[in-house]
C-alpha cells in the first residue's frame, strides 16, 4: 500500500469516529434535556419518585410493560416512591395518602409473609408480616405510621391477571 492510500484510509477512519462520537454525543445532549436516561432500560432495578399520582405513569398512558400505578393506589397519593426490578419479582411503593387505599376492594393475607423481596431505602424498618392485605396485584400491602406500603414478598401473593402487567 502506499503512503498516500495509507494517509486516506486514516483520515477515513479518523473521520468515522469522531463523526460517531458527534452523534452519541448529541444523542446524550437530548437525552440530558428531556430528561430520558438511555441507561435506565437496561438498569436491573429501577426507582422513581412523584410528587402527586398525576405526576406518574397510569395503566392507561404508560408505554412500559410494568411502570405504572397500581391500581389500588388513591387518586389523592402523594410523596410516591417507587422501585422495581426488571429480571427478579421485586416491587415496593410508598405514598402518603389523606384518603387512604380502600380496603374493602382488599382481601386479608392469611398467616404471616416474609419481608420485601427486594430492599429500598424509603422502606421502615420494620414491615409487618400479618394482617397484611393484597389488593389485587400480588403485593402485599399495609399502612405504617400513616404511610402506606405495597411490596413483592419473598413468597409469592397470588395476584390477578392485568393488575401486575399491563396486557393491553
Amino acid at each position: 500500500m502506499t503512503k498516500h492510500a495509507s494517509s486516506a484510509t486514516t483520515r477515513s477512519e479518523r473521520s468515522a469516529l469522531t463523526s460517531g462520537l458527534a452523534v452519541l454525543g448529541m444523542g446524550l445532549i437530548v437525552a440530558t434535556l428531556t430528561g430520558c436516561s438511555l441507561l435506565e432500560p437496561y438498569q436491573k432495578e429501577q426507582q422513581h419518585h412523584y410528587d402527586t399520582y398525576s405526576d406518574a405513569p397510569s395503566k392507561a398512558n404508560s408505554k412500559d410493560m410494568a411502570w405504572f400505578m397500581p391500581a389500588w393506589v388513591p387518586e389523592d397519593a402523594k410523596d410516591i416512591d417507587v422501585r422495581l426490578d426488571t429480571e427478579e419479582p421485586g416491587y415496593v411503593i410508598a405514598f402518603d395518602s389523606a384518603s387512604g387505599v380502600d380496603t374493602a376492594a382488599c382481601t386479608p393475607l392469611d398467616g404471616p409473609h416474609g419481608g420485601p423481596a427486594m430492599s429500598a431505602g424509603f422502606l421502615p424498618d420494620s414491615l409487618p408480616t400479618t394482617g397484611l392485605l393484597t389488593c389485587g396485584d400480588g403485593r402485599a400491602t399495609a399502612e405504617v405510621d400513616g404511610r402506606w406500603y405495597g411490596w413483592t414478598t419473598k413468597d409469592p401473593v397470588a395476584a390477578d391477571a392485568g393488575d401486575t402487567l399491563r396486557t393491553d
